[in-house]
């Protein structure tokens, strides 16, 4: 593709995003730089995994000046059970994001990943007395919510307007980091949805997921076909992100669901993700992808025995490009009970694993989520300086989204796309005529008999 025209207006799509006007923050928190080697404090978490958005699609956002009657000062409509968020309208959604900071300074989270939530709980005819609000609320259906990138993408580029030519208020914005995630995982089509997601808010993504795979009663709960890790669809997806430097967050089970804490089932599902791990890297793709695994491959009623020791074996084959989140049920149901191994693991692998804090819909519980992690870091070190704890705490997060940001900005100052003068902070641009190839990683046949032995005219 030609760049004579591309670049121009890419670059003007950033400068009308960053606008001009002088509106002050609302928050005056100590900015904190996002660069690996500028982390400043000393016990800073970073939280791997964070949906501002529920499973109704909507959230919490800063109602404090009263813009909206009748709601709370976090958004939440009142006198309505159970607790629903009020739908925000397109030019105030910087809100989303000024609360999820507040939150973020109060709980001591220097850095987070942001993202929405894929599914939609549909609330059922054959249960019309109570609106389900989560997805084990009810045994209705979830539907994909491909919208719901949407509200993330545009929290962002509003908070760029409403605070444009605000310097602190646009450093507090460099603490996030926004995952699309709305897409099909068994879509061939799902890059192309991605693709256009970052078309549509250029400079705004800086990774993918959460990438639901495997994911228990809530994959019961899907409609059509299940997502599974070595889906040909998830391997193009895949490969797409490596060679645009984002990262993968996926939630993939080791191993199905128990029926009591007692049935230890044998981690069978390890494979399927072990497959799309192996496959997202030369020759088949330029760069190697970068994968965080969610919950370490845990969710409710998953029982499986030597945690530690699978979670090694996959580490040892693919270490630096996959990352272990331990947020979530992992936690109690494993990590707590076996503290000892768990740390010894973590100091073999000091670069490896992440604190997440799996909010959904609200930053309210994030004080709480990181000091659930006070014993574990403790049994990696007392000491707050320690490298390795510091890794766990936040470090390990910043180091990698940096190191593809830096990646990244390579190859965009290459191909034209930004300047040098362009905020380090910036996302993933495309170029507008950027299309991924239609035949790669379908999974298609390479060689056909049909083809080969055609009648020839």
């Amino acid at each position: 593709m030609s760049r004579s025209w591309g670049r121009p207006i890419v670059l003007l799509l950033i400068v009308s995003a960053l606008g001009c006007g002088t509106r002050q923050p609302l928050l005056a928190q100590q900015d904190i730089p996002p660069d690996r080697d500028r982390i400043t404090r000393v016990e800073g978490f970073s939280d791997s995994h964070v949906h501002l958005i529920d499973f109704l699609q909507n959230g919490a956002f800063d109602n404090s000046d009263g813009r909206f009657p009748g709601v709370g000062e976090r958004g939440e409509i009142e006198n309505i059970e159970p607790m629903r968020y009020l739908a925000l309208p397109y030019g105030e959604q910087w809100r989303r994001l000024t609360l999820f900071l507040e939150d973020m300074q109060a709980a001591g989270v220097d850095h987070a990943m942001v993202s929405g939530m894929p599914f939609l709980k549909k609330w059922s005819a054959n249960e019309p007395f109570g609106r389900p609000k989560y997805y084990l609320d009810s045994s209705s259906r979830v539907v994909r919510a491909r919208d719901t990138d949407y509200l993330i993408g545009g929290a962002v580029m509003d908070y760029r307007r409403k605070f444009a030519g605000n310097e602190e208020a646009l450093r507090k914005l460099e603490r996030l980091y926004p995952f699309v995630c709305g897409f099909d995982g068994t879509d061939l089509g799902a890059v192309d949805l991605v693709i256009k997601r970052v078309k549509e808010f250029p400079g705004v993504w800086k990774g993918v997921g959460e990438v639901m795979s495997r994911h228990d009663d809530l994959s019961n709960l899907t409609t059509g076909e299940r997502p599974r890790a070595d889906h040909p669809a998830l391997k193009r997806l895949g490969c797409f992100a490596g060679e645009a430097f984002l990262p993968v967050s996926i939630h993939h089970n080791i191993a199905p669901i128990s029926r009591n804490p007692k049935e230890v089932k044998e981690p069978v599902y390890l494979d399927e993700l072990v497959e799309l791990f192996e496959y997202c890297r030369p020759p088949n793709t330029k760069h190697e992808t970068k994968f965080i695994w969610c919950h370490a491959g845990i969710s409710r009623r998953v029982v499986v025995n030597d945690l530690p020791h699978w979670l090694g074996a996959v580490l040892d084959r693919f270490e630096g490009q996959v990352y272990v989140d331990l947020s979530w049920v992992v936690y109690e149901d494993y990590v707590l009970k076996d503290l000892e191994s768990w740390a010894a693991m973590i100091k073999k692998y000091p670069e490896s694993f992440m604190l997440g804090s799996d909010v959904v819909g609200s930053g309210r519980n994030l004080g709480k989520e990181f000091s659930r992690f006070k014993a574990l870091l403790d049994a990696v070190s007392t000491d707050q300086g320690n490298v390795v704890r510091r890794n766990l705490a936040g470090d390990n997060f910043v180091r990698l989204m940096s190191d593809l940001r830096q990646q990244q900005r390579a190859k965009m100052l290459d191909e034209e796309l930004i300047s040098a003068e362009t905020p380090e902070s910036i996302g993933l641009i495309l170029e507008p005529g950027y299309e991924y190839d239609q035949k790669a990683h379908t999974g298609a046949r390479v060689h056909s008999f049909m083809r080969e032995n055609k009648p020839k005219p």
